[in-house]
């Protein structure tokens, strides 16, 4: 065969080719034999995992368990994945062997302030209203040391100015009497049958007010010196403190501040207390 003829027989194939390449391609690769086409191995991939997730109901409020807080995003269970600290739980938190704590200090000048509250209950209710409170503080005399009253009689209060003091047992009113009689409260005590004693509360004159503010005053006085007490037993522990290189120099005097604070506010909180008591002595 011709080449022309040749030609003609190849000529649809060289139009195919043609079309598909660029440029005109030679005539050696029009004998070579077609390759096929690369094609990747298919990639065989993990099927996806089905997790089922437990289904919980939600909690009510009669469960045992319930927590009214919302849940809060993060991994902690209050403020999520960290808490910001302030500068003033930085400058609250106890170093260690640190010797100054501020609210046991403050806790010591609360107690004296209600001991004080509670002393002057027995002087304030010489006055006014007469009520049962009066004897609170009366103990009787036992074998086993001294008791309160109350566990020994009920007392009451009988036309609004005496007070009947009705023994739980007969034995017990000759004690009973005798701790009244021996209170410094200077009340008379009475029989009133045979299990019950009269204790009739005298309405106080004018002198006997004042003497009883000086009392009260004499109270509110205990009570300042108690938590003066307390902050020189304060000053101590900050110089130790101090001295030990636990705080500085800076540290020390900002406790010492503090300190000097909480003391202004619990005398302060004597001397109101001190004036309410007045006012009522002297039936202001």
């Amino acid at each position: 065969m011709s080449l022309r003829a040749a030609h003609a027989c190849l000529r649809p194939a060289l139009r195919c080719t043609a079309s598909s390449y660029p440029y005109p391609a030679p005539l050696a690769l029009l004998s070579l034999p077609a390759r096929p086409a690369f094609i990747s191995p298919p990639v065989s991939t993990p099927p996806s995992l089905l997790v089922r997730h437990k289904k919980t109901k939600a909690k009510k409020q009669d469960d045992a368990d319930y927590d009214p807080t919302p849940p809060s995003k993060g991994k902690g269970k209050k403020h999520g994945k960290g808490h910001l600290v302030t500068e003033q739980e930085l400058l609250d938190t106890q170093l260690p062997g640190e010797q100054f704590e501020l609210k046991v200090l403050e806790t010591n000048m609360s107690d004296a302030v209600d001991r004080l509250r509670v002393a002057l209950k027995q002087v304030v209710g010489r006055v006014g209203r007469v009520s049962p409170t009066l004897l609170d503080n009366v103990r009787v005399e036992t074998p086993e040391g001294k008791r309160p009253l109350n566990e020994f009689a009920s007392v009451s209060v009988k036309d609004g100015k005496d007070l009947l003091v009705s023994c739980y047992e007969e034995a017990g009113v000759k004690p009973v009497t005798a701790a009244i009689y021996a209170s410094p409260l200077n009340l008379t005590p009475q029989p009133a049958g045979a299990t019950s004693i009269r204790v009739p509360v005298p309405r106080p004159d004018w002198d006997k007010r004042q003497q009883l503010v000086r009392d009260a005053q004499a109270l509110c006085e205990k009570a300042r010196i108690a938590v003066r007490q307390v902050r020189i037993d304060g000053q101590k522990e900050i110089k130790r403190d101090q001295d030990n290189k636990i705080v500085g120099k800076d540290e020390a005097r900002t406790e010492g501040k503090k300190l000097d604070d909480a003391t202004k506010k619990k005398t302060a909180e004597v001397d109101r207390i001190f004036e309410e008591a007045k006012k009522v002595l002297m039936d202001e």
